[in-house]
């Protein structure tokens, strides 16, 4: 009579029950995903439960003792523990991950609301610039019609002055009594 009383991998699993690997592999993928556990090496293996199907299907009862020892329930139960320590302790650090995920989304929103307000405040100086350029081009045509009209009145000086006296006397008089006409 064989003691069973740790879950199985595959191959332990076809020398107890005197098969091959091939044909054991092939019985233990008809199993129930319950049936199956990793062991502490990350291997796969059947359990107990899984162990008691087999041998029903084989018809092995009277070859296997299946038993569960109270040490084993104690491994099983110390198992539990750090497993469960494993899984606050996870928990707890996807807690605090989640929460820096949360701190940096609310960074993120403040400066995509500093970003927005930047981009207001580089249209309102497009704007302004904008408006600098108009002021600046009005100016620089005053100027010009300035300099023209200081040109004209400088060589209708010149002329002037290159007339004599009584021509000039004799033309202002003609002046004076011709239509004024518009400045263009």
């Amino acid at each position: 009579m064989i003691e069973i009383n740790t879950p199985q991998t595959i191959t332990e699993l076809a020398d107890i029950f005197g098969v091959t690997r091939q044909a054991m592999n092939n019985r233990v993928k008809k199993l129930e995903e319950q049936y199956f556990s990793k062991n502490e090496l990350g291997k796969n293996v059947v359990t107990l439960e899984g162990i008691e199907k087999l041998a029903e299907i084989y018809k092995l009862d009277a070859k296997i003792n299946l038993t569960k020892s109270d040490s084993n329930k104690k491994i099983d139960d110390e198992q539990i523990n750090p497993l469960k320590l494993v899984i606050e302790s996870k928990e707890a650090e996807i807690n605090r991950l989640y929460a820096q995920l949360q701190a940096k989304d609310l960074q993120i929103e403040k400066k995509d609301q500093q970003l927005n307000e930047k981009d207001r405040q580089i249209s309102v100086k497009d704007l302004q610039i904008s408006e600098k350029d108009k002021q600046i081009d009005q100016q620089q045509q005053l100027t010009a019609r300035a300099m023209q009209d200081s040109e004209v009145l400088s060589l209708e000086l010149k002329e002037e002055q290159a007339k004599g006296f009584l021509a000039r006397l004799f033309s202002k008089k003609k002046k004076n009594h011709e239509p004024s006409q518009p400045l263009e």
